[in-house]
């Protein structure tokens, strides 16, 4: 390091925790946050300030202004571009002496592996939990560090998966069904003071991950309350059958669970179905046409009008129901379901 370098990070390297062989450690570590959001918001500052080397930012979407509130890389004069580029642009004004690689793509069966490949650890901050399964078998796959987190409402938690063999998330939370979809921050609400906790938090883990702390949170799930201020720790355990089911993932080379807009549009009218599993009132204000089956019904139907072995195409409104409703109809046997990414939202973007 150099002598500007040593001054940004001087008072880091005073820690017993840290020191100079820890910062060193920090400097050479590469490190992938998936999402953008809020919880990866606080998760990059932090760790842009710690002085992790290498950064990956995976995000596809665009600020939003009910965003702001709990996204604190971005203001008003942001909105509407690439959260990626974005928070790229910001972290690095904090330090100039790491490096930045933004990913302007959403993590997908087609690109999941290529891209955590190239790092060390991952940071799941999606909101969803299709993206969040995907990414756990990609990680128990390649064999990297998980560090998870989420909130909901005024509620967070954070824990470890995989690190040296660990649970993963199949252990602790084994697969839910499409009627055990959990909403996003963008359908239920979101604190901004737990999602500012929650992300800082997850780099927490990262920096105990990087300098070879003993007190990692694997096997362990840390609960934070806002409203009843307090932590409580509770430890699960690792289940051979669930590595199996993500190592399994990627050997089989099953067809991939998503398509995207450009995808969709290139296909012939003829060769697929479509199916809406958003809220009536949504398919009401805008619909590109299909079958109409609201998630939260879908395991009422008999579902008599789908083609078992045609293709199958699901849209909601920003792809994360349909993600749920797309794994519940392969496991049902439509093998050919796919979710439409990005949903409504991106398609507008396209086609306006």
């Amino acid at each position: 390091m150099n002598t500007e370098q040593d001054k940004y990070y001087q008072s880091h390297s005073k820690l017993q925790l840290i020191g100079q062989q820890g910062q060193a450690k920090l400097s050479a570590a590469k490190v992938l946050v998936i999402g953008a959001g809020g919880l990866g918001c606080p998760c990059l500052l932090t760790l842009a300030t710690a002085g992790i080397g290498n950064i990956g930012i995976a995000d596809f979407d665009t600020v939003s202004v009910s965003n702001l509130h709990r996204q604190t890389l971005y203001t008003m004069g942001d909105v509407g571009q690439l959260k990626a580029k974005i928070a790229h642009d910001k972290i690095v004004q904090y330090n100039t002496y790491i490096n930045v690689n933004q990913i302007d793509m959403m993590i997908n069966e087609s690109n999941v592996l290529d891209i955590i490949s190239q790092y060390d650890m991952v940071v799941d901050g999606t909101d969803n939990f299709a993206t969040r399964y995907l990414v756990n078998d990609a990680c128990v796959y390649l064999g990297k560090p998980l560090v998870y987190g989420a909130i909901y409402q005024t509620e967070g938690h954070v824990t470890v998966f995989n690190y040296h063999n660990s649970a993963t998330l199949r252990c602790l939370f084994p697969e839910p069904d499409a009627e055990t979809y959990v909403p996003s921050c963008a359908e239920v609400g979101a604190y901004n003071v737990v999602t500012q906790i929650i992300g800082v938090m997850m780099a927490n883990e990262v920096v105990k991950i990087v300098t070879g702390n003993d007190d990692v949170l694997s096997n362990k799930l840390l609960t934070y309350d806002a409203i009843a201020p307090g932590t409580r720790t509770i430890s699960y355990r690792a289940k051979p059958e669930s590595r199996e089911v993500s190592m399994a993932r990627f050997e089989q080379k099953e067809q991939p669970a998503d398509m995207s807009i450009e995808e969709f549009l290139n296909l012939d009218e003829d060769t697929y179905q479509l199916l809406d599993v958003r809220e009536d009132w949504e398919r009401e204000e805008y619909n590109i046409g299909g079958l109409h089956l609201p998630l939260a019904a879908i395991n009422s139907f008999k579902l008599l009008d789908l083609s078992q072995t045609g293709k199958i195409v699901v849209y909601c409104e920003q792809g994360s129901r349909s993600a749920a409703a797309v794994q519940y109809l392969r496991k049902k046997g439509f093998i050919n379901a796919v979710s439409l990414q990005g949903g409504i939202v991106a398609y507008q973007k396209l086609v306006p």
